[in-house]
């Protein structure tokens, strides 16, 4: 069993997930757009966004997957109840992808020093994901 969290986006999958994949050294694995497969199933209830929004796609980093969709715009809602929560080896590397996902977002909890980690942090990035940021002891 793995568990693989997958993140609901109104028309901004794709610009995240090549964002994460640059700014986490990740690579996308899958990229599906609507268009062109209207003849595969979708999931019950779901319905299709605009053709050359994200069917699905998924970011591997490491040993973990970051999935996500596009969903039209009059169905989706905001991210809640939830954060993507990310620990990484080391301070520095902790502030450097700290800094990027707050570029254009919003920091609910700055960057600081805590009994559990070098760097703990909380911060919603500019396309509405909740992260966790945890620079681990190297």
């Amino acid at each position: 069993m793995n568990i693989a969290p997958q993140l609901a986006f109104s028309g901004e999958c794709r610009q995240a997930f090549e964002s994460y994949a640059r700014l986490m050294g990740g690579v996308i694995t899958v990229m599906n757009t609507f268009g062109g497969n209207e003849g595969k199933a979708l999931p019950p209830g779901s319905t299709a966004a605009a053709a050359d929004q994200v069917r699905f796609a998924e970011l591997s980093l490491g040993d973990s997957v970051l999935r996500g969709n596009d969903v039209p715009a009059d169905q989706y809602t905001p991210m809640q109840g939830f954060n993507v929560s990310l620990h990484i080896e080391g301070a520095d590397e902790a502030r450097r992808i700290f800094e990027a996902l707050s570029e254009g977002g919003t920091v609910t909890t700055p960057l600081t020093k805590v009994d559990w980690a070098d760097r703990f942090g909380m911060v919603t990035d500019r396309f509405g994901v909740p992260w966790l940021v945890l620079g681990m002891k190297a």
